[in-house]
């Protein structure tokens, strides 16, 4: 039987919790391709590192960017196809039967350039430094001879690709299409350990992120075609205090752009996220300050520094287990809040490398965001980079956009699929037109 084709399948990760995965798969010459989409965590076109298919119905998918597997049996069940098997990630193991999905896969949106392009698009690699792994990426640059100005994408938390895919949109394809199209040369990269980048992220941190960034910088810098005065980081949401990590270590960075990155430590960046959220879904105040206050319990007895971490580990347990968490999902909920990233987002405040960036910096954020709230952040930005001395700072707070920068009613994070537009022409032709300011 030829598997071709869109499966899907109804993952319950716990009680009254269901994740729908999305397995498209495409035959070669060789086998099989695939990849999977997860709709509800804005998950697209996640690449699987090898589709296996065995002459007696045996199925498998390896996806070791999320650490997970998939091993199953074709079956006919009542005349209809089904593969019958198991999910494992991270130790975890659930039941998953696949079935021919009777729904087509989200078509890309309006604003995603087709090719031919009127640009040169071509695939890159570079090493990072200083571990030594590499990095996959794609140059966009326009196709006359000479010396352009010059920007490195960065993406947001979590393992993403180049184009930043979420929820059918493609942020930094389009980014790049437009700045390419005014005369501006882009890089973006696959984040370490996902698509085609190597390395490992599972104890990686901002930080670290910080010098895959920086190696994308210095690598951008050395092509001909690159005016090396003029080359600039640009970060959305992490990204967005990558940025200023990296233009306030290295001096050859040119300007930085922040879109919707944050100036306030982690915790409050989490506690002030819950409550947009929260507020954008019309939860009454009252439930919103409780929500918050168990959150912020929760994060100080994570960062509790004079306490042993499994000590914290099973303070937390306990907390969890108390409102009513079942022990599958909090050794999951412990996994997640105890990984480097997590530990050291909450604890990372931006605020001093903002105040040690000397370059041009555009700071911009929606009214609508809910993730990265511009009430909270972009006057703690615009503070630190005054307390630093820098006075070469725009800020553009957009009426109506949301985190992605899209037209929004509420905001929220489940808006983003149903919204057309990616990114609003007007951010784009500010940046683009800020750029070349420069």
């Amino acid at each position: 039987m030829d598997l071709s084709g869109i499966w899907e399948g109804l993952l319950k990760v716990q009680p009254g919790v269901e994740l729908k995965l999305l397995f498209t798969i495409e035959k070669t010459k060789d086998g099989y391709t695939s990849m999977l989409n997860i709709p509800q965590q804005g998950v697209t076109g996640l690449p699987i590192d090898s589709t296996t298919f065995s002459a007696s119905g045996e199925l498998e998918f390896v996806i070791s960017s999320i650490k997970a597997r998939f091993t199953g049996t074709l079956q006919a069940l009542g005349g209809v196809a089904m593969i019958e098997g198991t999910f494992e990630q991270s130790g975890f193991k659930f039941p998953l039967a696949l079935a021919p999905s009777l729904q087509p896969m989200p078509a890309g949106k309006s604003q995603d350039p087709i090719p031919p392009y009127p640009y040169i698009s071509e695939e890159v690699e570079f090493i990072q430094q200083p571990d030594g792994f590499t990095l996959a990426g794609t140059v966009t640059r326009p196709k006359a001879a000479g010396k352009y100005p010059a920007v490195v994408l960065v993406t947001g938390s979590g393992s993403q690709d180049r184009d930043e895919a979420i929820m059918g949109h493609r942020p930094f394809l389009v980014l790049s299409d437009a700045l390419t199209k005014a005369g501006i040369v882009v890089l973006r990269y696959d984040d370490r350990g996902f698509a085609k980048s190597k390395g490992d992220a599972s104890a990686a941190t901002t930080t670290d992120f910080a010098l895959d960034a920086e190696s994308a910088f210095v690598f951008l810098t050395n092509q001909p075609y690159v005016d090396k005065t003029k080359v600039g980081i640009l970060g959305h949401s992490e990204g967005g205090v990558i940025a200023p990590i990296v233009a306030s270590n290295n001096q050859e960075v040119g300007f930085i752009i922040l879109m919707a990155g944050t100036g306030v430590d982690g915790m409050e960046v989490l506690k002030d996220q819950s409550a947009a959220i929260l507020r954008a879904q019309g939860a009454p105040e009252a439930y919103i300050n409780q929500i918050v206050a168990l959150n912020e319990s929760i994060y100080r007895m994570i960062i509790e520094p004079t306490v042993d971490v499994e000590v914290q580990k099973q303070k937390v347990a306990a907390k969890l287990a108390s409102l009513g968490v079942g022990p599958e999902e909090v050794k999951a909920q412990i996994a997640a809040l105890f990984s480097p990233w997590y530990r050291h987002f909450l604890m990372l405040d931006p605020a001093g490398y903002l105040e040690k960036t000397r370059v041009p910096v555009l700071v911009l954020n929606g009214t609508k965001d809910t993730q990265v709230t511009s009430t909270l952040n972009v006057p703690a930005i615009e503070a630190a980079l005054i307390r630093g001395g820098n006075t070469q700072s725009t800020t553009i707070v957009y009426e109506g956009l949301n985190h992605l920068f899209q037209p929004a009613q509420t905001g929220s994070v489940e808006e983003y699929a149903s919204i057309e537009i990616t990114i609003d022409p007007q951010v784009l032709n500010d940046i683009a037109t800020w750029i070349l300011q420069r």
